[in-house]
C-alpha cells in the first residue's frame, strides 16, 4: 500500500510518525506523494538510516531541509543523496564546494545540474585531478571557456578527458588536446585539417564524434 503513488498522506504519515527504520518506513519515505513537511521531520532526526535516505532522496523533500543536511559537514549516505536531488538549491551545493573537499557528497554536488556554472569554474581551477573536478568537468552546465582552460594544460588526466568529451566544449580545443596526447596526429603536417588515429587503440567513441566535428 504505501508503495502505491496514490496512497493517502496521512497513512504515510503514521507510518513514518512511528519513528522506525524498517521497510514500510522506507517506502512510505520514497513515495512521491509524501507530503514535504513529514520529509522535513525525517530529516530532522539526524540519522543516516535508511528511512532518512529514502527521505533524502525524494523530490518533494523541502530545499531549506535539504541544505540543513548539507549544513552538517558530513559525507555519509544521506548526505550524498541529498547532494543528488533535483530539489536541491544551487546554494547549498556553493556551500559544499567551496569547502575544497575530494569526498562523496562534493562528488555529487559537483554532478547535480543545479550546480552553478560558476561554482563548477572555481573547482575546475584549482588543477586539481580528484574526483570532484572529474565530475565538475562532466557536469553540463560547465562553462565552454573553463573546459578549454582545462585542456591548454595538456596534460593526459581524467579531468581532461571529461572536459573534451563534454558536449560543451569546443571540438576545435578537443582535437587539439587529443592530438597534444597522442590520442591521434595529424596525417599531413602540410594540411592541419586531415587528422588519423595515432595507435591502434581505438580513440574512446566520444572523442570520435569531436573529430568529426571539425570543420574542414
Amino acid at each position: 500500500m504505501v508503495r502505491d503513488p496514490n496512497c493517502d498522506p496521512e497513512i504515510l504519515a503514521e507510518v513514518l510518525r512511528r519513528g522506525k527504520d524498517d521497510w514500510v518506513s522506507q517506502y512510505a519515505a520514497d513515495n512521491k506523494n509524501c507530503p514535504p513537511e513529514l520529509l522535513d521531520e525525517v530529516l530532522g532526526r539526524g540519522k543516516d538510516d535508511g528511512v532518512s535516505r529514502c527521505a533524502a532522496k525524494n523530490p518533494n523533500c523541502p530545499s531549506e531541509a535539504l541544505a540543513e543536511v548539507l549544513r552538517r559537514g558530513k559525507d555519509d549516505w544521506v548526505s550524498w543523496y541529498v547532494a543528488r536531488n533535483p530539489n536541491v538549491l544551487p546554494e547549498a551545493l556553493t556551500e559544499v564546494l567551496r569547502m575544497g573537499k575530494d569526498d562523496g557528497v562534493s562528488c555529487y554536488a559537483a554532478q547535480n545540474p543545479n550546480c552553478p556554472p560558476e561554482v563548477l569554474a572555481e573547482v575546475l581551477r584549482r588543477g586539481k585531478n580528484d574526483g570532484v573536478s572529474w565530475y565538475a568537468a562532466e557536469n553540463p552546465k560547465c562553462p565552454p571557456e573553463i573546459l578549454v582552460e582545462v585542456l591548454r594544460r595538456r596534460k593526459d588526466d581524467d579531468v581532461s578527458e571529461n572536459a573534451a568529451r563534454n558536449t560543451n566544449c569546443p571540438p576545435r580545443a578537443a582535437i587539439e588536446w587529443m592530438i597534444a596526447n597522442g590520442k591521434i596526429q595529424r596525417e599531413d603536417p602540410n594540411d592541419p585539417n586531415i587528422i588519423v588515429e595515432y595507435d591502434e587503440q581505438p580513440v574512446d567513441e566520444d572523442l570520435e564524434k569531436l573529430r568529426k566535428m571539425v570543420e574542414k
